[in-house]
């Protein structure tokens, strides 16, 4: 048997020390046992919705906010019967390149020239459904960093029979900054077809607290290991952002439990914030 590794034997101790079946707050959870915010439930909702009626989505929020956990959860509840899924990321800025991205996930030859590869990527997408049943869904990540060009060229794909017909969707997916590419006046086409947009907002101070009970639950201890006051205290450093609240409450949970301590109370955790060098100085209020 191999030995375990220092972050394994860690953990170990942590789990150890608080009784935890597992650890919380780890980011590698399932989609399907996440615990969603009411602007998470309302972002499922529309794009289930929008998936009804086709056409181009955009969802947006700062790093951090939940975007990649909740479309991972809308992903694994897509119909495969109804829903074809083409997923990619990483997005050169230039026309081309993106277009050559969109051929590889497509499984399309590659073509030397950009017309080509446009041609080619717009007849896949629109004859897709006809030929195989399931309606196309091209989800873009991190394109926030999409110029305005490709935002065009992906409105362009999207046109056909002089937008008769919606053959297939596309969902745009990024930080805050896509929102403000796509208020360039040249987008002006693209932003009157974009169906549906939602901006995914922070968690408020009882999504916070719910947030960190439905985790200690889940590791089988009593909720108030963290107190409310704590709570408070982890939501106003972390403004509401569900990766830094796992990552300020996993430090306070080492800490704790380094120090010997059973839980963590405001005092505690305000002193952990105080001396963490990503959050130090963290204590002004935060909107509720």
């Amino acid at each position: 048997m191999t030995d375990a590794t220092p972050e394994q034997a860690h953990r170990r101790r942590l789990r150890a020390h608080f009784g935890f079946s597992n650890t919380p707050f780890h980011k590698a959870m399932k989609a399907a046992l996440m615990y969603d915010s009411t602007s998470q439930r309302e972002l499922l909702a529309g794009l289930d919705m929008w998936l009804e009626v086709g056409g181009i989505a955009c969802v947006s929020g700062a790093s951090g906010v939940g975007k990649s956990i909740t479309l991972r959860r809308f992903v694994a509840g897509l119909d495969t019967r109804r829903y074809h899924l083409v997923q990619f990321s990483y997005l050169p800025g230039t026309v081309p390149g993106f277009l050559r991205s969109m051929s590889r996930a497509l499984g399309l030859q590659m073509r030397l020239h950009g017309a080509d590869l446009f041609d080619a990527a717009r007849d896949h997408l629109a004859s897709f459904e006809a030929a195989n049943g399931p309606h196309p869904v091209v989800l873009i990540d991190d394109a926030e960093g999409l110029s305005a060009p490709v935002l065009d060229a992906i409105r362009r794909l999207t046109t056909h029979d002089l937008d008769g017909e919606q053959r297939f969707s596309v969902l745009l997916a990024g930080t805050d900054d896509i929102t403000r590419t796509l208020r360039a006046s040249s987008l002006e086409s693209l932003r009157s077809r974009i169906a549906y947009a939602h901006a995914l907002r922070p968690f408020t101070l009882e999504d916070t607290r719910n947030y960190l009970r439905f985790h200690l639950q889940r590791a089988d201890v009593d909720a108030a290991l963290i107190s409310d006051d704590a709570a408070r205290r982890i939501f106003v450093a972390s403004r509401g952002r569900p990766r830094h609240i796992n990552q300020l409450a996993l430090h306070g949970l080492i800490a704790a439990a380094a120090s010997g301590r059973d839980d963590i109370d405001g005092k505690f955790m305000q002193q952990q914030i105080e001396d963490h060098p990503l959050y130090r100085g963290k204590t002004r209020d935060a909107p509720t």
